[in-house]
């Protein structure tokens, strides 16, 4: 039971992000609020491990680049690429080509750390993919068919290949020490590295005219999105495996994000989303079983 709440929680916490970073782009730029939210995750962090896990501090000399490299490639590389790629492609592009981040982890799992599933696992992979992207084009395949790449989608794929590395070198890591440790350190490179760039991007003068809405929603993103969302997430590569848990949390999260959008938004819930739910249930059923 342990090993299917964890990935719906997180599928959870990462939907609510997508809502909160909605009414961030109003007076925020991309750098600037992953900044904030990363910031407000590494105090949040800090006070848990003091109060609960200060051994998890502890890492050894050799391991302290692997720690920056999460920095980068699951914080800063994702979230550059992804903002990036939003100024140059569609919106339903990036949720497209977002939809093959299970597929290309389980690649890079596969050749890089020798992860190897059942056939009725990566069926499972394979229908809540079909089941997302049903969900992300409404049910219309012109949609997928019509795509016109351009630099925009190529920069959502260095966001997707990004986030398949952090999974890849989080399992890795994680023979070696606890999510805690993974995610604190993830996060501490992250914001010092982001704290230069925030100030090259004008977050200064964002700072000083932000909104009450943009500060909850920050505190939400860095509490809830970013310092539980990912302290769970590293926690299900450890117990799931980094192809397994990615195919979990992300097939659920378009399917909470159409939820929670009906719910602030009142966006309307159609048939195909209906559809992609039940294909989503019965692939997320088939990565689960052994």
């Amino acid at each position: 039971m342990k090993k299917f709440y964890i990935p719906i929680i997180t599928a959870i916490l990462f939907s609510g992000s997508y809502i909160a970073a909605k009414y961030t782009t109003f007076d925020l730029e991309p750098l600037t609020t992953t900044f904030l939210r990363y910031a407000v995750a590494l105090v949040f962090l800090t006070l848990l491990i003091f109060c609960y896990r200060p051994s998890s501090l502890q890492i050894k000399k050799e391991d302290i680049y692997k720690m920056a490299l999460l920095g980068i490639f699951g914080i800063i590389g994702y979230h550059f690429f992804f903002f990036s790629s939003l100024k140059h492609t569609s919106v339903a592009n990036t949720a497209i080509i977002g939809a093959f981040g299970p597929l290309a982890t389980g690649l890079l799992a596969a050749i890089f750390i020798k992860e190897r599933l059942s056939k009725k696992n990566y069926l499972g992979i394979f229908l809540a993919f079909v089941g997302v992207l049903i969900l992300i084009t409404s049910g219309k395949i012109q949609t997928i068919i019509g795509l016109n790449f351009n630099y925009g989608d190529i920069l959502m794929l260095l966001a997707v290949l990004s986030w398949a590395v952090y999974s890849v070198i989080i399992k890795n890591l994680s023979k070696k020490y606890d999510s805690f440790t993974l995610t604190f350190y993830a996060t501490a490179s992250a914001v010092v590295m982001l704290f230069f760039l925030a100030i090259l991007e004008g977050g200064v003068a964002q700072i000083q005219a932000i909104s009450l809405a943009s500060i909850l929603s920050v505190l939400y993103m860095g509490i809830f999105g970013s310092g539980l969302g990912y302290l769970l997430y590293n926690y299900g590569i450890k117990d799931l495996g980094p192809t397994k848990t990615s195919s979990l949390v992300y097939s659920q999260v378009p399917v909470f994000v159409a939820i929670l959008s009906f719910l602030f938004f009142k966006e309307a819930l159609t048939l195909p989303m209906i559809v992609s739910v039940i294909l989503i249930i019965i692939g997320l059923n088939a990565i689960l079983a052994k």
